[in-house]
């Protein structure tokens, strides 16, 4: 930022005859850059210095646009910093900051319409939606940093991810501006219409949504890391897509996946996503795809599963969720085997019927916790089938103060009688093959 500190910093230097490392500190005008960028021949490198440059820009033509330790380029709010309008693209090293905050124009960090881009290790701070791809095939976003923006035109620069969230309202270290509604921030990084992309090792903080799915198909998000936004994998019309070992905390929803098909959801984790409706992953209208070995932990519902058919649930480890999976009634001919429910004060909990699903594969069940089922050849499989009730069911959300009796020595008595003998009328699920001990997949 170009403070009156720094305008002094600048005159003294100046006078003692040391004007040109600070000089570069002084932002640059817009048209310095663009020229710049215009002159350069398509595929080659134009590497920015140590400075602030002035936004926004477009870029043509297939080149490499990278900056040195301490380049940034500042949008000024007005429209995308950087505007990607050519293939084979790359944007590398850079600080992007202060796009413009319209949502109706999809302003950006970086806005990118051309294919087999490549957006790699940059910090993109208070914009509006970090990086927005649109209609692009191929790609890769790797090592980026995005802090979403929080309102006002005085905010500090404040590096969420490291810091927490600043303090407001008075003090001398940040200007006292009011954070922005999440319902009016961007996305953290946001895909329409887009295919074959990699996106791998990026953090983001303090968005609407974390990573932001619509119409895009074949890609592959892998080692993110997306933290206090409103859905971390927010995931609409997408087809035939892989998420694995990605990281997922302190969001209203780890992922929310809806209205798609062919997923692989594999070695997530999805942990401390809590509030009235928060869960560690809600899938809507899924079919055909696989969740396997995630971990869904310290949720209000680790896994919740609505209108979902023919998908394989396999593996995970469901543990300290105040409801562990929840299956909608509309959900039928999905495959839940080997996961391990562990401290939950629910394990499960069924809307309508609970016998739609097959709770077991033919050799496999799950690991239920407080299961009694002996196992005497000591294989890992119980010889009786286990049985879990919902005794509570909906009445938590009509009846909140019924969530008093979770835990409660009655409600585990009862719960112990029904795996012994169904008592009638209650929605319970039957695993045949119950696990005594954790089996892998």
């Amino acid at each position: 930022m170009w403070t009156r500190y720094s305008q002094w910093a600048v005159l003294l230097a100046c006078a003692a005859g040391l004007s040109a490392p600070l000089v570069a500190a002084a932002t640059l005008p817009a048209q310095s850059l663009q020229a710049r960028i215009d002159a350069t021949a398509p595929g080659d490198v134009l590497e920015l210095a140590a400075g602030i440059y002035r936004g926004p820009v477009t870029i043509e033509q297939a080149m490499t646009l990278r900056g040195l330790p301490g380049a940034v380029i500042d949008g000024g709010r007005e429209g995308s910093v950087i505007r990607v309008r050519a293939p084979h693209v790359s944007i590398e090293g850079l600080t992007i900051r202060n796009s413009g905050l319209n949502l109706g124009n999809d302003e950006a960090g970086i806005h990118a319409t051309g294919d087999s881009v490549s957006i790699i290790n940059n910090r993109i701070e208070s914009c509006l939606h970090g990086i927005y791809l649109r209609e692009v095939k191929g790609g890769t976003l790797r090592g980026n940093s995005i802090v979403g923006a929080t309102g006002g035109t005085l905010e500090p620069i404040h590096d969420a991810l490291t810091a927490g969230a600043p303090r407001l309202g008075g003090g001398s270290e940040f200007c006292a501006v009011a954070l922005l509604d999440s319902n009016r921030r961007g996305n953290g990084i946001h895909l329409f219409s887009s295919s074959d992309l990699r996106i791998e090792n990026n953090r983001v903080a303090r968005t609407r949504d974390g990573i932001y799915f619509s119409f895009t198909d074949a890609c592959v998000a892998t080692g993110n890391h997306v933290s206090d936004t409103r859905y971390g994998l927010h995931y609409m019309y997408s087809n035939e897509n892989r998420f694995d070992h990605n990281y997922f905390d302190r969001n209203a929803a780890g992922a929310a996946l809806m209205y798609s098909g062919g997923l692989r959801v594999e070695n997530n984790d999805f942990s401390g996503n809590r509030g009235s409706r928060a869960y560690g992953m809600l899938l809507q209208s899924v079919d055909d795809s696989t969740i396997q070995n995630n971990l869904f932990a310290d949720n209000t519902i680790g896994l919740y599963a609505e209108n979902c058919q023919h998908n394989a649930f396999v593996g995970n480890h469901i543990a300290g969720n105040y409801i562990g999976l929840r299956m909608g009634g509309s959900s039928a001919d999905n495959r839940v085997a080997q996961n391990r429910f562990a401290r939950n004060l629910h394990p499960a909990e069924f809307a309508g019927t609970a016998d739609a699903n097959q709770w077991s594969d033919p050799q496999y069940g799950n690991l239920w916790q407080l299961s009694q089922s002996p196992d005497l050849d000591g294989d890992g499989v119980g010889e009786l089938a286990h049985r879990e009730a919902d005794f509570l069911g909906d009445m938590r959300r009509s009846f909140p103060l019924v969530g008093l009796l979770s835990g409660s020595p009655g409600l585990e008595l009862l719960r112990f009688a029904q795996s012994r003998a169904k008592l009638p009328q209650l929605p319970t699920i039957e695993d045949p093959h119950p696990l005594t001990r954790t089996i892998a997949p």
